[in-house]
């Protein structure tokens, strides 16, 4: 039994979610939630680099974003090729989710102003 269509709708629905759980964390600006181990530190690194590039050149996050996960995936598929002599690690679903995560998050970011917010919120310390 081809259970394609199945994965191929899963792995859209965490698309959407993944693109929305980074436009949050990156305008939050207040570390990684569960994932950093010391709060308000940075954001995960790629998304550190990725939010630093875009308020350096005023170019979108989601458009950033987009740029970087697919340099990523190009020295992730060379070095996989000079180190095992085949592509390991890059599938379909990698390079579907760079193409499509960081329009979503542009898109997110236009239409949830509450991020506005949230971003306030980060700015002021101690709700200063």
């Amino acid at each position: 039994m081809n259970h394609l269509p199945q994965r191929f709708v899963f792995f859209a629905l965490g698309v959407v979610i993944n693109s929305f759980g980074v436009a949050l964390i990156t305008k939050g600006a207040l570390g990684t939630s569960a994932i950093s181990s010391v709060p308000y530190v940075v954001v995960v690194p790629g998304e550190g680099v990725v939010r630093a590039i875009a308020q350096v050149t005023k170019i979108r996050v989601g458009t950033v974003k987009a740029a970087f996960d697919i340099t990523l995936i190009v020295i992730a598929g060379v070095m996989s090729l000079i180190c095992f002599h085949e592509l390991r690690g890059v599938g379909v679903g990698t390079v579907i989710s760079a193409l499509l995560v960081g329009p979503i998050i542009n898109v997110i970011n236009r239409v949830f102003t509450f991020q506005h917010r949230i971003q306030a919120l980060a700015l002021s310390r101690d709700g200063r």
